[in-house]
C-alpha cells in the first residue's frame, strides 16, 4: 500500500468505442472513478477517446475524432476507425512517454493496443466487459464473425492483463480461449461522496409527489438482463398489499417499450415513475427517496450465468438501503439472504413482490439489510478499493511488490 501511495505513475486510459451522448453508463462510469481514485492518489492520467467524454479536472484528454459516416453502419463502424485510432493514437502516445502502462476498453474489432504495445513495449492492461462475439452473437447483430474473433484475440494475446467484473465472465473468458494466468478480477464499486446514507432528497419527493408513499426503486439502462419486465409485473401484486406504494425507474433504454406496456396492461400507472435518462450526479437523490431497492437481474436465455457486476448493487450499499436481488452471477456471491440482501429466485415476479411486501411490514430486518449492506460496501466495494487493485496488480507484473 505505501508503493502505491508514494510512487508517481503515468497511466494512459484509451478507449476506441464511438459513444456519442452517451456519456454516463456503466463503461463510462467505470473509466471516470478509476480515473478520478488514481488522480486523488497524484497519478498523472491521460486520456485518447473516439468521442467526448465526461472526466474529472486534471486529466489530459485527446479526442480522435470518430467519423459520422460510420455512425450508420450496425457493426463495422469501430473497424476502419481502428486505423485512425492506432496512427494517431502511437504519435500522441510517443510525446506522452514515459508512460507506466496503457488501460484500454475492448471493444468491437478493437486491436490498437496490441500494435502499440508491439511498437513501444508499453504493459497493455484490458478491461473486458464481455466477449465481443458472444454479446454480438446474443444481444445484437453479427456479420463478420471471423474479422471479430480475430482482433478480439490479438487483444487477448497482446495483453499482460485482462481486468474483468466478475468469476461468471472470468469463466466466459476461459472457455473462448483466454489464459487464466491473465485475468484479473476487478468489480465495479460506488463512490462513498455521491452515494451515502445522508443525501438530502425533499426537493425530488416534493417534484414527484413521494410523501406519505412507500418508494420501491431500479436504476440502471433497461437492457433485457436487468429484469425490468419481471419487476415490472411485480407491480400490480405489490399495489394490493401495499396500496401508497410507488415503484421508481431511475433510467431508460431498450426495453422501456416493453416496460411500459406491461405497465399499461396492468393497470398500474398511479404506481409507476419513470423518469428516463438522467445525469448521474442526479441519480442518488432519486435513490435516497425509494424505501427499499430492487436488482431483478437474469441469466441469459442461452444458459449462460449472469455475468454483470451492476453498479446499482455497490450504490444502493452506500446509500444504506435494504437491497432485493435475484440469486444470480455476482449477486449470489456479494449478497446474503436476510443479511446484506434479501435474495429471490429469478424471473418471478411474485417472489420479488413478496420480498417488497415483507420489507415493509418488517421494519427491523429492512434496517439490519441495509445496515449490513452498507458496512460491506464501504470496507470492500469503492471506487478506491478497484483503483488500488489496479496498481497492485501493475506492481505484481514489474516484480515491484507491495
Amino acid at each position: 500500500m505505501e508503493k502505491i501511495q508514494s510512487e508517481i505513475l503515468r497511466i494512459l486510459f484509451w478507449r476506441i468505442d464511438y459513444t456519442g451522448a452517451l456519456v454516463d453508463g456503466g463503461i463510462s462510469t467505470t473509466v471516470r472513478s478509476l480515473i478520478s481514485e488514481l488522480l486523488k492518489m497524484s497519478h498523472k492520467v491521460f486520456y485518447i477517446s473516439g468521442s467526448r467524454a465526461k472526466l474529472p479536472g486534471g486529466v489530459n484528454s485527446y479526442f480522435i475524432q470518430f467519423s459520422r459516416f460510420f455512425r450508420n453502419f450496425p457493426e463495422i463502424f469501430s473497424f476502419p476507425y481502428q486505423f485512425t485510432s492506432t496512427k494517431k493514437g502511437r504519435k500522441i502516445i510517443e510525446n506522452l512517454l514515459p508512460l507506466n502502462f496503457i488501460y484500454q476498453v475492448i471493444h468491437d474489432f478493437n486491436f490498437s493496443g496490441a500494435i502499440v504495445k508491439k511498437e513501444l513495449g508499453l504493459p497493455l492492461f484490458l478491461q473486458a466487459d464481455g466477449v465481443q462475439i458472444w454479446v454480438k452473437q446474443n444481444w445484437g447483430k453479427l456479420f463478420f464473425k471471423h474479422l471479430l474473433k480475430w482482433a478480439e484475440e490479438i487483444q487477448w494475446i497482446s495483453a499482460d492483463r485482462i481486468f474483468t467484473f466478475s468469476n461468471q465472465l472470468k469463466n466466459l473468458l476461459i472457455s473462448y480461449g483466454v489464459p487464466e494466468s491473465k485475468i484479473v478480477i476487478n468489480p465495479c464499486g460506488f463512490d462513498p461522496s455521491m452515494f451515502h446514507p445522508n443525501i438530502e432528497c425533499q426537493d425530488i419527493k416534493q417534484k414527484l409527489n413521494l410523501f406519505g408513499k412507500f418508494v420501491v426503486g431500479f436504476s440502471g439502462s433497461f437492457g433485457y438482463y436487468h429484469g425490468i419486465s419481471f419487476l415490472a409485473k411485480a407491480i400490480k401484486i405489490v399495489s394490493k398489499a401495499i396500496p401508497n406504494v410507488v415503484f421508481l425507474f431511475v433510467g431508460d433504454g431498450a426495453y422501456r417499450a416493453q416496460l411500459d406496456e406491461t405497465i399499461k396492461q396492468d393497470k398500474v400507472e398511479k404506481h409507476t415513475i419513470i423518469t428516463g435518462f438522467l445525469p448521474f450526479e442526479e441519480v442518488p437523490k432519486y435513490l435516497a427517496c425509494c424505501n427499499v431497492l430492487v436488482s431483478p437481474c437474469i441469466n441469459n436465455d442461452d444458459g449462460t450465468e449472469f455475468f454483470n457486476s451492476p453498479l446499482k448493487n455497490f450504490e444502493y450499499m452506500g446509500l444504506r438501503k435494504p437491497i432485493i436481488a435475484t440469486a444470480v452471477g455476482q449477486q449470489k456471491e456479494f449478497f446474503q439472504h436476510r443479511w446484506n440482501a434479501y435474495l429471490v429466485e429469478e424471473r418471478n415476479p411474485q417472489a420479488i413482490a413478496e420480498a417488497i411486501i415483507e420489507l415493509h411490514k418488517d421494519p427491523d430486518l429492512a434496517s439490519l439489510i441495509a445496515n449490513n449492506a452498507y458496512i460491506d460496501g464501504i470496507s470492500k466495494h469503492t471506487w478506491k478499493h478497484r483503483a488500488e487493485n489496479l496498481l497492485k496488480t501493475y506492481y505484481d507484473l514489474t516484480e515491484n511488490k507491495i
